[in-house]
């Protein structure tokens, strides 16, 4: 696979469709801060550990995040009663991060995962194309987080 340099208008164009993704992603972020006081990572973060309690180190890595921002999340998240950190009893230099009962309701009311228009739009779309569009979105986030900061 050769690389395109900065000239190659398929570069320029890739630019501007990611640039204009964000553009409409932005409003459903402050959306869900102006109604929920929470960020789409703290969302993630939740989603990760709606079944089960995940070591806090694993679920940074998971996440794309260093350890001091992760930890700043979850003392946002714990103090907003959502999270709960706990020494894991096998292993005490390990920390478990779960999901109180208010974490859980607060995700259930998070309706525009399911019926926004994000939802609406994948949901008209083959499943083939949801199948390209995860492939390449999954490869670009793995690629943008493979950088240097």
């Amino acid at each position: 696979m050769t690389q395109a340099d900065e000239s190659d208008p398929s570069v320029l164009r890739a630019t501007v469709a990611f640039f204009r993704l964000l553009a409409v992603a932005e409003p459903i972020s402050f959306e869900l801060w102006k109604t929920h006081g929470l960020t789409l990572g703290q969302v993630r973060l939740l989603q990760r550990i709606r079944s089960q309690p995940v070591v806090a180190g694993d679920l940074a890595r998971e996440l794309g995040m260093r350890a001091a921002s992760l930890t700043r999340m979850m003392e946002r998240l714990e103090a907003g009663g959502m999270v709960e950190r706990d020494l894991d009893r096998q292993d005490r230099r390990r920390i478990l991060v779960s999901i109180t009962a208010l974490g859980l309701e607060t995700l259930g009311g998070l309706d525009f995962w399911r019926k926004g228009a994000v939802a609406r739009t994948l949901q008209a779309m083959s499943q083939a194309e949801r199948d390209r569009l995860s492939t390449t979105l999954e490869d670009l986030t793995e690629r943008l987080q493979a950088q240097d900061p």
